[in-house]
């Protein structure tokens, strides 16, 4: 592969030899390591070491957490930690009858729709009867009539053709 060499410094036009426009310069610091080829399975072994020592941290301090937890419980009295179960006890019951009156929901509009309960979704019953409706029009589309180009180019007289204009002129095509 061809790698050009820039030239590392830039001589300014109107600036004298000796005053900062020199030929001679000393390359930054950094820009050697373009010289020497990159170390990557060093630099991949550092940041493997670099994040485990990070992933310890936060083992420590999910103990420190846990039991920093259990020291909070046991300086609770009998009384909070019965407040706690009671509360967490009551959250599960309102998740239990908010599902419970959601299914109840579903099974009403599935029966009024004939959409599947299970495949309708929502958390109150206009959610529910949006979704039905929704799923009903892509279960059970509205059936078009063929489209008829040129319908008033057509022989007049009786018979088929004008019963077909007069269908035709009552679906508004």
């Amino acid at each position: 592969m061809f790698r050009h060499q820039w030239p590392r410094h830039i001589r300014l036009i109107d600036a004298p030899a000796g005053a900062g426009g020199s030929d001679v310069t000393t390359p930054p610091a950094g820009e050697n390591a373009a010289d020497e080829p990159i170390d990557y399975e060093a630099k991949y072994n550092e940041a493997l070491k670099h994040s485990r020592e990070w992933e310890k941290r936060a083992k420590a301090n999910k103990q420190a957490a846990d039991e920093l937890e259990k020291l909070k419980e046991a300086s609770m009295s009998e009384q909070e930690k019965a407040a706690k179960h009671v509360k967490e006890l009551e959250d599960k019951v309102a998740k239990y009858e908010a599902a419970a009156q959601q299914s109840q929901w579903k099974a009403q509009v599935s029966a009024e729709t004939g959409v599947p309960a299970d495949v309708l979704e929502g958390d109150s019953l206009e959610a529910i009867q949006a979704h039905a409706k929704r799923i009903n029009a892509l279960l059970h589309p509205k059936p078009k009539a063929p489209a008829v180009h040129g319908v008033d180019r057509q022989p007049s007289g009786k018979g088929p053709n004008e019963n077909m204009l007069g269908y035709l002129r009552s679906l508004g095509i």
